[in-house]
């Protein structure tokens, strides 16, 4: 069992980031799935049912397809005084027709004054994945699918507005990369703090048996989940949607 200040660091980072052959994606290339949008949606985040954080993540999508994502994640409550850990994610590439390309995926980790930072860039075109970190720089053979912890949740939204079938991606950070089936559980009606919401259920099915992570979307109204969970050694950890905010978007 983890301890609990332990797992929540590990809940804080989940929050923001997760709950993780093709053709050389072009900058103009025209998203088909995705219209251009521009919004923010704040989410609470839960430990076993208690408020231990919150999230705010923001997404842009151009009329060309380009997209990026940031994710922002701080302790609430009690586990603000007793864990101040904050962290900052960022992904931005472009979707296609078929597919969701990541460009590059950031993160920084902020305890106390100490600041962490790790970085993904992607080369599709040479097949390489570039990780930098504390351990410094490395390549890796960059695979077909491969999504980051943030990208990843497109990928599961445009499965959800397709309704049923599943999806084999790779999930890649800066630790370790993961293969991962995206698959449709159904349909069904959530109720989180934004409201009662009839939602698609997807299913992040991983090799780690003992691990379940699930996420809820409403496709037409927003690219991020609803509500996403996590259950492993009897712990729950769960991000809710509180609210949306949408913004002016920027055609050009």
């Amino acid at each position: 069992m983890l301890k609990k200040r332990s797992f929540l660091r590990l809940a804080l980072l989940w929050a923001a980031l997760q709950l993780g052959g093709c053709e050389q994606a072009t900058e103009t290339e025209p998203a088909f799935v995705y219209p251009a949008q521009a919004l923010d949606a704040r989410y609470e985040l839960l430990f076993n049912d208690t408020l231990v954080g919150t999230a705010l993540f923001s997404i842009d999508v151009d009329a060309h397809g380009n997209y990026r994502i940031d994710a922002f994640a701080a302790p609430a409550g009690k586990m603000q005084r007793e864990v101040p850990h904050e962290v900052l994610e960022s992904s931005h590439g472009i979707i296609t027709a078929d597919d969701i390309r990541p460009r590059a995926f950031e993160e920084s980790v902020l305890h106390d004054t100490d600041i962490q930072l790790a970085s993904l860039a992607f080369d599709w075109e040479n097949r390489r994945l570039r990780i930098t970190g504390l351990e410094g720089d490395r390549d890796i053979s960059l695979l077909p699918g491969t999504q980051d912890r943030l990208s990843y949740l497109l990928e599961a939204h445009r499965l959800a507005a397709r309704g049923d079938g599943k999806r084999l991606i790779q999930v890649a950070s800066t630790e370790a990369s993961e293969a991962a089936h995206l698959e449709v559980v159904g349909s069904e009606q959530i109720e989180v703090p934004y409201g009662r919401i009839d939602a698609v259920s997807i299913r992040r099915v991983t090799p780690d048996s003992d691990e379940t992570r699930q996420l809820w979307f409403a496709p037409n109204l927003l690219p991020l989940p609803l509500r996403a969970l996590q259950l492993r050694d009897d712990n729950e950890v769960e991000m809710q949607l509180v609210d949306v905010s949408r913004r002016s978007i920027d055609l050009h």
